[in-house]
């Protein structure tokens, strides 16, 4: 999929570049270039990775840690970030909380 994105990225970018019309006959005009970055709004959108940046979150863990006599969730210490494909993950740690 990465490997897709980068090539996709690149093809389109290759494409706008051969696309753009040039300056006439007149070469003492200058040569302005259309594209300033390989950002394609729109289009590089679906080809950004995210980076594994965890951070400690305290939340619910019925499943981990049990609930209390009247049914509460106890908390418990997860690790939080985001994949590679920006989808949100949460992982558990130990029960309790960070105080």
């Amino acid at each position: 999929m990465f490997r897709f994105c980068i090539t996709l990225c690149i093809a389109l970018a290759a494409t706008a570049v051969l696309a753009s019309p040039g300056v006439a006959a007149d070469e003492s005009a200058p040569q302005i270039s259309r594209i300033d970055t390989l950002e394609l709004p729109g289009l590089t959108a679906g080809c950004h990775i995210c980076e594994w940046r965890p951070k400690l979150n305290q939340k619910p863990a019925a499943e981990q840690c049990g609930a209390d006599d009247s049914g509460v969730a106890n908390v418990g210490l997860f690790e939080c970030g985001f994949s590679q494909e920006c989808q949100r993950q949460c992982h558990f740690l130990r029960c309790g909380t960070t105080n």
